[in-house]
């Protein structure tokens, strides 16, 4: 997502670095207990810096401890078990359970930090995968394969013995070593007390998500500066899913949370005391760790997390644009001739995942593009990505991941995390986003017409050279008496692939009249998810959305149904407005308006497109209106205070910011302005210091355009990576 970045008055553009999804959620996350909120008149609120609140007990992990804990106790869940036998049946095959030592991938990554950097900054690691070693001082020291705290994962002790929880990530939570009262069968003061000491309310909150599951990266984890770590909050709460509608007009899409997607109600069939109407939620928490369960032998998990995965993404194969420009949209039937240098575009769309896909670790994610052109005969012709699955490094091979490197340019892909640098570019798709990537076709003289043209997208857990890693210290004797110590699990088990989606097209003389074996999406969809995905291009290209969304849009207006021709507009809308046709914007906007009446993101837009124009004065009004419709989402409370300091409304401006700080407390935009705004009202010396420092610790580090230059120089495909929207060549196999 594009945002702005400004000195008061002075405009400098940037973009957005990348930053647990999907129970119906009020989309509010949840903001950190003891952070000061903003009085609601900012004209009469004291001026201060709102500062990140980091923790020095356990750092770098932001864990603080409550009482006296001993690890040995955090890792024996058996007292639970004894009575939760559905809650732990779940649990036993999930990857809290195996987030330890006991899990072959992270040992390996998390031993060699500890080997290269040291033990104590490994706490980094321990406040959310070691807390039984954690609380006890064990991550300073040699950990042991039979030290029974280094199997036991994230236990039931840990995330029910969470007293609060903050969003700031980096195990930002407190857990208290209060006893769990145990309960006594028809004793109901007894089970009362049980389930408010079990219960804790943070439970019910995304910040407990958001503690583990947003991470940073800095001097205190071995770094050189300031990066983003693994952060699946902030796409969430910036989508749709989270109840922040402002960036899009899209369908129709229910509100979820963490738990809706990863916690779903499941039937009790063992007689949990903890069921409702015979269901608890699942703690197996699905996402898309089918390595851990082969690694595990478990076929079932296997299973429901294949399940899990199909058609969280679509793809379709959107456009094919001939030798002479001429564009043929959707793709089917497309005309081409023997000997025509052709070009096809594939639409990838995040259908129903509420944060990025893939999620979590992005620069060890694999996922990745398929492409098969078949002649008449069915021979195949060309294709792309098909090496992908056996060398992990297949050059036509579209993936999905972001791209870190090192201070020489290269990519570091095992996990070296403190050698992080730069992220070069990040090919993952947010909440409802769409990617289109495209591939050149050489049509062989003497091809048997018409051609099929199908595209896959699939995916593994971790990349090879990770699995590669975790292979290899499997093998060694310490990964041996690991194995031997505990569960049995073998790092050099093959990872099992998996296909999220595939489509298909017939393109070329006697094509007319052939269809796909399954029905795909609307076509207005396919037109519209294509043009959506060109609108993400360099700006030399981005007017190629044009046509795609034009064509979506009469197809949209045959359905005779509002909210599709709605959606098409605001994309036009948005088009326009990155473009600096704001006029155009705000005819579109205005069209649109009686078809989705009150609709959050039309002032949202209207904010943005006066924003690109430097109408900054303008765009505030209908930003604030936006951002206060989308309370959780820190990219509304950005474009607000942006537009705000830029009017020279420091006030105003300072006021936003801390509302956007409360969600999002390391934003450096945000921590900008702040400082600006403190500065320009006069605020006393020693809060715009404090607000200064707060923001140089966090801002992006002036090496990293140098880095990533590096690597468009010394790295073959990383500056054909680095553009948005890109042609990879089919491998001609005729």
């Amino acid at each position: 997502m594009r945002r702005q970045s400004a000195l008061l008055g002075t405009v400098l553009l940037s973009s957005l670095v990348l930053a647990i999804s999907c129970a119906p959620s009020s989309g509010t996350p949840d903001p950190p207990p003891k952070t000061a909120a903003p009085a609601d008149d900012p004209t009469r609120a004291r001026i201060f810096a709102t500062l990140p609140q980091s923790k020095l007990e356990l750092a770098p992990a932001e864990t603080v401890l409550k009482g006296k804990h001993r690890g040995k106790e955090m890792a024996d869940g058996s007292e639970c078990e004894g009575c939760h036998a559905d809650v732990a049946a779940a649990f036993r095959g999930s990857a809290h359970a195996f987030a330890s030592f006991n899990n072959p991938v992270y040992r390996a990554a998390v031993d060699r930090f500890r080997a290269d950097v040291d033990h104590a900054k490994s706490k980094f690691c321990g406040g959310c995968h070691d807390i039984s070693l954690l609380v006890d001082g064990g991550m300073d020291k040699a950990i042991e394969p039979s030290d029974t705290r280094a199997h036991a994962g994230i236990g039931c002790r840990t995330c029910h013995g969470i007293e609060e929880a903050r969003i700031d990530g980096n195990g930002s939570y407190t857990l208290t070593a209060e006893p769990f009262p145990l309960p006594t069968k028809g004793d109901p003061r007894s089970i009362a007390a049980h389930k408010a000491r079990a219960a804790s309310p943070a439970l019910r909150t995304t910040a407990i998500c958001a503690s583990c599951h947003r991470a940073f990266l800095n001097e205190g984890t071995g770094n050189a500066h300031h990066l983003i770590g693994q952060d699946d909050m902030t796409p969430w709460q910036q989508s749709v899913f989270a109840g922040s509608r402002v960036h899009a007009l899209d369908e129709e899409v229910p509100e979820q949370d963490c738990r809706g997607c990863h916690m779903p109600r499941i039937r009790a069939d063992r007689g949990d005391p903890a069921a409702k109407d015979g269901k608890i939620a699942s703690h197996a928490f699905l996402g898309g760790h089918t390595w851990l369960a082969a690694i595990r032998k478990d076929p079932d998990v296997l299973a429901k997390t294949r399940a899990f995965l199909e058609g969280s993404v679509s793809i379709d194969i959107a456009a094919v644009i001939g030798a002479d420009g001429h564009r043929t949209l959707p793709a089917d039937g497309a005309p081409m001739t023997a000997g025509e240098r052709v070009v096809l575009a594939v639409a990838l769309r995040n259908e129903r995942v509420g944060h990025r896909f893939p999620g979590g670790t992005m620069d060890a994610a694999d996922a990745w593009v398929e492409v098969e052109v078949r002649d008449a005969n069915g021979a195949l012709v060309a294709e792309a990505g098909l090496e992908h699955e056996a060398t992990g490094d297949d050059p036509t091979a579209h993936r999905l991941r972001a791209l870190q490197v090192g201070d020489d340019g290269k990519p570091r892909l095992e996990r070296q995390t403190e050698q992080f640098r730069a992220p070069v570019f990040n090919h993952t798709i947010p909440p409802r986003g769409a990617q289109v990537v495209e591939y050149g076709l050489e049509t062989p003289v003497g091809v048997a017409f018409p051609l099929r043209v199908i595209a896959r997208l699939r995916h593994r857990t971790r990349s090879l050279p990770v699995f590669h890693a975790a292979c290899e210290a499997s093998k060694s004797e310490r990964g041996k008496a690991f194995r031997a110590a505990g569960f049995d699990l073998d790092g050099c088990t093959p990872e099992p692939v998996t296909k999220v989606a595939e489509t298909e097209v017939w393109i070329g003389p006697g094509s007319a009249g052939r269809k796909p074996e399954k029905p795909g999406k609307p076509t207005w969809r396919r037109l519209y998810d294509h043009g959506l995905g060109m609108i993400g291009a360099l700006q030399e290209r981005r007017d190629e959305a044009g046509p795609s969304l034009v064509a979506a849009l009469a197809e949209a207006e045959a359905t005779g149904e509002a909210r599709p021709k709605a959606v098409v507009m605001a994309a036009l809308a948005l088009l326009a407005s990155r473009q600096g046709r704001v006029d155009e914007a705000m005819g579109w906007l205005d069209k649109l308006a009686p078809l989705a009446p009150d609709h959050p993101a039309i002032p949202y837009l209207r904010g943005e497109a006066l924003s690109q124009v430097w109408r900054f004065e303008k765009a505030a009004p209908p930003l604030a209106e936006a951002a206060e419709r989308a309370p959780g989402d820190d990219a509304a409370w950005v474009m607000l205070a942006v537009a705000r300091g830029s009017a020279a409304d420091a006030r105003g401006a300072l006021w936003a910011a801390r509302r956007g700080l409360v969600v999002q407390p390391r934003d450096h935009d945000l921590l900008r302005v702040q400082a600006l705004s403190l500065a320009a009202l006069s605020a006393p010396e020693a809060e715009v210091s404090a607000a200064w420092e707060a923001w140089q610790k966090v801002r992006p580090a002036d090496v990293i355009p140098r880095v990533k230059a590096k690597c468009s120089r010394d790295v073959p495909g990383c500056a054909l990576e680095r553009s948005p929207v890109h042609v990879h060549p089919l491998r001609m196999r005729r």
